[in-house]
């Protein structure tokens, strides 16, 4: 049997290579060969959420860069474990960099599981999983935000056993073997595929209203995404009532110095910053959570300003959205923001395909007049409302119809760059043997 261990460790951090020296004898005395891969030492490009490991190249990534090795590495493992600090209850950038391009390993069409829209595998087997992580200091709700993220994650990685948990990266090396001991004993019991509560975040009040707020779009599709369309329609409604409004494309200045300068310029002069961004694999695209990094770490020790989040995802139910929009209020803390609350849109991409919203009329008309409502109270300087976002909430069509229409269209799609015969291509496929 083979284990991989992916370190999502930042640089300076040593916690990551702690744990894996813990694992390999742990594991080895377990009949497993170990490989530690260091994943900041890798070169992987940013998911573009294309779609192509999916309608083009099916089950292979279109980057060809480390994702494609590690990709196969990953089917191909006993088990893998994921090694990560806690950034605001989720993943470090270093770690969701790769975990981003995990979904070549599954495949588009859709399935339910417990009542909810998943895809499909597209594998017969799947690694075991185990998720590690560590925070700098104690932070309860950190914690059940990690715990629901793994859990979630778990579900949609098809591992057979899964565990998950956090070990206290200050703890001497005893202490610390025992606690990745029983993260790995944790494997082995049916607790670990229960379900875990998210737990609840208070919106804030800001004192005044609004004068200046900045839309940060984090969609690789940046101006063409549903989170522009989503977040430029709250932003021009806020407008019409005198606010100053600017919005930013973060895959823009993801790799530019002077446009990443000026992004974190323009988010110290607004009085309020809004995020709008799609679900990946649970949580925040990489280069958002990174983005966060950065900010954090510029305000440090000040406390200014307000923040709101976005979040669709590609499922029907929006309730899939919760655990990366509790990130974002988690950061807002970390980062000394008044939190201002959420939107959590299911079926983004059925809804607004990248479309204006203000042009959209049927099922869209409803939720143009939640967010009517939305940019009125940000606008007063008062939390998103909650009538408001439970309309949001609400799916647009039937589930049975949203999926069935999906996998129509991604057959559609595929069979329109000549890769319907290859959609179900298992590339990485062990050899027996």
């Amino acid at each position: 049997m083979n284990a991989l261990i992916l370190d999502g460790s930042p640089a300076g951090d040593p916690t990551g290579g702690r744990i894996a020296a813990i694992l390999a004898p742990l594991l080895a005395a377990k009949g497993y060969e170990t490989e530690h891969v260091v994943l900041r030492d890798k070169t992987l490009g940013h998911c573009r959420g294309c779609f192509q490991c999916w309608l083009k190249t099916p089950g292979v990534c279109i980057l060809d860069d480390d994702n494609r090795e590690l990709s196969r590495k990953f089917i191909q493992s006993d088990l893998t474990i994921f090694l990560t600090p806690v950034m605001y209850g989720a993943y470090s950038p270093e770690l969701k960099r790769m975990l981003d391009h995990l979904i070549a390993n599954i495949s588009p069409f859709f399935t339910r599981i417990d009542g909810e829209t998943h895809h499909r595998m597209r594998y017969d087997r799947y690694p075991d999983v185990m998720i590690t992580g560590w925070l700098d200091q104690p932070d309860q709700t950190q914690v059940g935000l990690f715990n629901h993220l793994a859990w979630r994650n778990t579900i949609n990685f098809n591992g057979e056993k899964r565990s998950w948990g956090i070990v206290d990266r200050h703890a001497d090396d005893i202490a610390l073997k025992s606690q990745v001991e029983a993260l790995v004993r944790k494997l082995d019991s049916s607790s670990a595929h229960t379900g875990v509560e998210l737990p609840r975040i208070t919106t804030e009040t800001t004192a005044t209203a609004p004068r200046k707020a900045v839309l940060l779009v984090g969609s690789p599709r940046m101006a063409k995404s549903t989170s522009a369309s989503l977040g430029g329609y709250l932003l021009d409604q806020m407008a019409a009532q005198g606010v100053a409004t600017e919005t930013i494309q973060i895959y823009h200045a993801i790799h530019d110095e002077r446009k990443h300068a000026a992004m974190l310029d323009a988010i110290d002069r607004a009085d309020l910053t809004l995020l709008a961004f799609p679900l990946y694999i649970d949580s925040l695209p990489a280069p958002v959570l990174s983005l966060m990094r950065s900010i954090e770490e510029r305000r440090a020790g000040k406390a200014r300003g307000a923040f709101a989040a976005i979040a669709n995802c590609g499922f029907i139910e929006s309730s899939q959205n919760e655990s990366a929009l509790g990130s974002c209020a988690a950061f807002a803390k970390a980062a000394g923001f008044r939190w201002m609350g959420s939107i959590t849109i299911g079926g983004g991409e059925g809804l607004v395909h990248g479309r204006h919203l203000a042009e959209l009329g049927g099922p869209a008309i409803p939720y143009k007049k939640a967010l009517d409502s939305v940019a009125e109270a940000l606008a007063a300087g008062k939390p998103v409302p909650e009538a408001a976002r439970q309309q949001l909430a609400k799916p647009f069509i039937p589930g049975w119809i949203y999926r069935f229409v999906g996998s129509r269209n991604w057959k559609k799609q595929a069979r329109h760059n000549g890769a319907l015969d290859k959609i179900d291509d298992r590339p990485y496929q062990r050899v027996a043997g």
